[in-house]
């Protein structure tokens, strides 16, 4: 009997706990329901990514469903990394794309028993001869100006993400680095890396700033040199981000970080900040331009080269490249045997893929293959064409 008296009331404690998790869930549910609301549309189904945005998140918002983010991942590849989206980024949401247009309203069918008499049919016009029409008197009388007056049409811009342009980094000459402060420490001590939002002292060398001023974190790294002759390129620099003045305050002016395309670091440099604006098609290209060219190096130091990769090729501003360029790559495959004479004649060039200019140095500059139909290798030549369209 007690045995029994012991089993259920082990199991009425049982029941009692698992009723009050489900109060307390339902409260976290209702709890900011608001904010959790799956939105009803979302115009052309591109949803901007906001700061502190998580595919899992956005998954759970529209979704209904956090696990879901690998759908959202794949409507949008030119996210290579889930966990790094950036603010700005339009991705494409499964699921919220346009209405489709609503179809034509079919004729209304008449009553049973009436009887359905088809539409008039005009009769045919001669055809005037176009010597027997005279032109109108007044062109403005028959004709909207916006008609008649055809404004050009802004150049097209490069389709270039933005974090290929902010996160590039480029290869350059020594001079050519013009550092204005570096990154003292952290407000927070406990913070080894910075990354978004975190507040920084900064050390601008006595320069007078204000709240607003942006700056670009950069870092040189390694020394470039020609993979065929060993002479010097430049230096290899890694962009990391943006930091941004919010307090002057003090002996160390306070920055915030306010874009991140790695880990920032104490010591790392402070280059004044501009915009990188995506290059605009075929304004600032004057002529052909044939150039041979040789890849120094990648972005990510990586041996296999294709689609979607940052470049750095040792050809730059002194060779009349400049960004929005471009180029047809064409690998120059040496020399062949004659059939005919059986002595080596050279190949033809054999285009490859396409590449279009980010950011140019003196002797360097950074390019985004765009197109790629075989694995490019650092150190291997190409033949750079820009053809005027």
């Amino acid at each position: 009997m007690m045995r029994r008296e012991r089993i259920r009331g082990a199991l009425g404690f049982l029941v009692v706990t698992w009723l009050l998790m489900g109060q307390v869930a339902a409260q976290e549910a209702t709890a900011g329901g608001e904010q959790r609301k799956r939105p009803e549309t979302l115009p052309e189904g591109v949803y901007n990514v906001r700061q502190g945005d998580t595919l899992w998140a956005i998954a759970g918002r529209y979704l209904d469903n956090p696990r879901l983010w690998p759908q959202v991942w794949k409507e949008n590849p030119f996210v290579t990394d889930p966990n790094r989206i950036f603010p700005g980024d339009p991705l494409t949401i499964p699921g919220f794309g346009p209405p489709p247009r609503p179809l034509a309203e079919a004729p209304p069918v008449p009553p049973i028993g009436e009887e359905r008499v088809p539409p008039p049919i005009a009769p045919p016009v001669e055809a005037v001869a176009p010597a027997e029409v005279a032109p109108p008197t007044d062109v403005a009388a028959v004709t909207k100006p916006e008609d008649v007056i055809k404004r050009p049409a802004a150049p097209p811009s490069l389709a270039i993400p933005r974090a290929a342009l902010e996160c590039s980094g480029f290869v350059a000459q020594k001079q050519e680095i013009v550092r204005v402060g570096r990154i003292i420490r952290p407000v927070e001590e406990d913070n080894m890396r910075h990354w978004y939002w975190d507040d920084l002292f900064v050390d601008l060398g006595g320069r007078k700033v204000k709240r607003g001023d942006r700056f670009r974190v950069v870092r040189p790294t390694t020394t470039i040199e020609h993979p065929a002759t060993g002479t010097r390129v430049g230096i290899k620099v890694k962009t990391l981000g943006t930091v941004e003045i919010v307090s002057t305050a003090g002996a160390s002016p306070r920055a915030k970080v306010t874009y991140n395309c790695e880990d920032l670091a104490d010591g790392d440099l402070l280059m004044e900040a501009r915009e990188w604006i995506p290059p605009q098609r075929g304004v600032s290209q004057p002529a052909h331009l044939r150039v041979g060219g040789t890849i120094v190096g990648s972005k990510d130091d990586a041996d296999s080269l294709g689609q979607g990769d940052i470049v750095y090729v040792d050809v730059g501003r002194e060779h009349g490249i400049v960004p929005g360029d471009e180029f047809s790559i064409y690998r120059i495959s040496g020399a062949g045997i004659s059939p005919d004479s059986g002595r080596a004649i050279p190949l033809a060039p054999t285009k490859q893929g396409e590449l279009v200019v980010i950011r140019t140095s003196a002797q360097a500059a950074t390019g985004l293959v765009t197109v790629s139909d075989i694995n490019l290798r650092v150190g291997e030549p190409l033949l750079l064409f820009r053809k005027m369209p």
